[in-house]
């Protein structure tokens, strides 16, 4: 485990080098940290683990503040397919007007033909430590919205792999 957190640490101050130059990465990886305000579209490459490991294949700066619920010009009218796009960054209620208003936002829309899960930790602005957060399935083919009531200044997507449903 120690093994993942040093990767994960690795991996963050690599790409926030990498991603101010705004150019897509080589690495691949199981899982990245990405600073509020990215843009990016993920590739997914198969793994040992029978689940997958992705790397970055476009990455922009995002700093437009945007209505939780309009969001679909946001993306891509034509995705690329087999990619799973992310947008990490400040949405609002209503007209915005008020600090109650806004949230942190993670949307994603799953390009691939079949469900996902994965595993996400939140860096919180007053806080020294990722912490685990949860996350829903992406569906094929659907816009998917994670939101937080704070400000967070780094999310980590980790261990992507095939989502099926388990009833408890």
């Amino acid at each position: 485990m120690k093994f993942f957190y040093y990767s994960l640490i690795f991996f963050s101050c690599f790409l926030s080098a990498k991603f101010n130059a705004q150019a897509p990465n080589d690495t691949i990886a199981n899982g990245m940290a990405f600073k509020l305000g990215s843009k990016l579209t993920l590739k997914l490459v198969k793994n040992t683990q029978n689940s997958f490991d992705y790397k970055v294949i476009k990455y922009s700066e995002f700093s437009e503040q945007f209505k939780i619920f309009e969001t679909e010009k946001l993306f891509d009218k034509s995705p690329e397919k087999e990619t799973i796009e992310v947008i990490f960054g400040i949405g609002y209620y209503r007209e915005g007007k008020e600090d109650k208003d806004y949230q942190t936002v993670m949307l994603s829309r799953n390009n691939y033909s079949f469900p996902l899960q994965f595993d996400a930790e939140i860096k919180i602005w007053n806080k020294e430590e990722f912490e685990r957060t949860s996350v829903t399935p992406l569906n094929p083919g659907t816009r998917h919205t994670e939101l937080w009531p704070y400000k967070i200044d780094f999310l980590a997507l980790i261990n992507f792999r095939n989502y099926s449903y388990q009833p408890k």
